[in-house]
């Protein structure tokens, strides 16, 4: 459901991430040349992949959905009022960050619903906290990537 959300549905949710990365000054042919992606984003991205492909469907939500995708509102809710009101971003250049602040919230329920109802065994149940707190690692390596590689140059000498 939540895939079907992101990717299939009438408003592709990576669509609107391109228009966001276009009124930035780039881009959609950069966004999806996968030679620009930084190490940080790969390495999410096959973790990701890994955890989807290798582990128990509940380890699996824990990681991705839980530890990964449910800390998303928390953190847009407070970029979206800088983009707006610092950088003059319009409403829809930054769809994405608002539909995520519900969307996210919805697909986290999901997850952590999905997590309660079938650890059922005390090895999954601590398979599945330990992915969080990988998935929350990554979100927070992934976070500082992007900083490092595309906001921090800019602050030297400023």
């Amino acid at each position: 459901q939540n895939m079907y959300e992101e990717e299939l549905a009438d408003i592709r949710h990576t669509d609107l991430l391109i228009r966001f990365a276009e009124a930035c000054g780039t881009t959609r042919e950069r966004v999806e040349d996968p030679s620009n992606m930084n190490a940080i984003t790969r390495g999410l991205q096959a973790w990701c992949y890994a955890v989807a492909m290798r582990e128990h469907f509940v380890v699996a939500t824990a990681a991705l959905v839980v530890g990964l995708e449910s800390q998303v509102p928390s953190i847009y809710k407070k970029q979206i009022v800088p983009l707006r009101e610092i950088y003059g971003f319009t409403e829809d250049e930054i769809e994405f960050f608002d539909l995520h602040i519900t969307s996210d919230v919805v697909h986290g329920e999901r997850g952590y619903q999905i997590v309660l109802d079938h650890a059922d065994t005390p090895e999954l149940q601590q398979r599945c906290l330990q992915m969080c707190r990988w998935g929350a690692e990554m979100r927070f390596s992934y976070t500082q990537g992007l900083y490092d590689s595309y906001v921090k140059p800019d602050l030297v000498g400023a």
